[in-house]
């Protein structure tokens, strides 16, 4: 899913000499902290955990990997505990687990001796209707894309977009909040999602769309705004994960389309 990076910029120094302002500038590393992405859906599984490390900004864009963790995720409604099993350097699988909307999930991790939890609900499943695409009216020959879905009618509603553009997954962050005034049929154009992904003819797109709880819903609402603010000191996302990690802990719907740009 998205990758996530600490950036830290102190400001040491500023002097003045006559009438010009000199400013030395050091850029500070920070410690190194856990990154954990889950997610459980509704399809069949297995479903996946990552732990990898966040690098500095002065660092190559490659998350070392976190391996010898204990992770295990429980079904809170049947008491059911799934203990993952690493599959490959930081990526743990389950075995046994099923997703199932309205059901409340915990997730457990110990990461040499760090302790990290979470817990997340399946909402009920809105399925993504169909999709189609519009042309930009600000960028010529560029699209965005429109997915049609049914509100629920729940005021509590959240809905995560994920984008993938010719079979890879494009940086972008599309999030909605469903309200119980606007219910029927929705048609509105993903946008803001701060990637300027730019589709073009011919390309190949594909939407999940997610029903996720609250918690995951603000961690991709403030990593959009964090996309959306061209930082040189970006943010964190808001994560629903206790202990100090990065990252996020998800049980969410899924309902995929795709469309052949334009």
């Amino acid at each position: 899913m998205k990758n996530i990076q600490i950036f830290s910029i102190v400001l040491l120094l500023a002097s003045f000499c006559s009438c010009q302002k000199v400013i030395n500038v050091n850029l500070n590393s920070s410690s190194p902290r856990y990154v954990i992405e889950g997610n459980v859906t509704n399809l069949p599984g297995p479903y996946l955990l990552t732990i990898t490390k966040s690098v500095n900004f002065n660092q190559l864009n490659i998350a070392p990997t976190v391996s010898g963790a204990t992770v295990v995720i429980t079904d809170n409604n049947t008491g059911l505990a799934d203990t993952l099993t690493e599959t490959s350097p930081g990526s743990y699988s389950t075995h046994t687990l099923v997703g199932t909307p309205g059901h409340k999930y915990l997730m457990y991790v110990n990461a040499g001796g760090n302790i990290f939890t979470a817990s997340s609900t399946m909402p009920q499943l809105v399925s993504l209707d169909s999709l189609y695409t519009q042309e930009s009216a600000f960028r010529g020959n560029s699209y965005s894309v429109v997915p049609v879905y049914t509100n629920n009618t729940n005021a509590n509603s959240y809905y995560y977009f994920a984008e993938y553009r010719n079979d890879t997954e494009t940086a972008a962050v599309f999030t909605r909040k469903g309200s119980s005034e606007v219910s029927g049929v929705i048609s509105q154009s993903l946008g803001g999602g701060g990637d300027g992904s730019s589709l073009t003819d011919g390309d190949v797109v594909l939407i999940d769309m997610q029903c996720v709880d609250s918690g995951v819903y603000e961690y991709y609402t403030t990593l959009q705004q964090t996309n959306n603010q061209n930082s040189a000191t970006p943010a964190n996302p808001a994560s629903n994960i206790a202990g100090g990690a990065l990252g996020y802990f998800a049980a969410h719907t899924s309902s995929q389309r795709t469309v052949v740009v334009p």
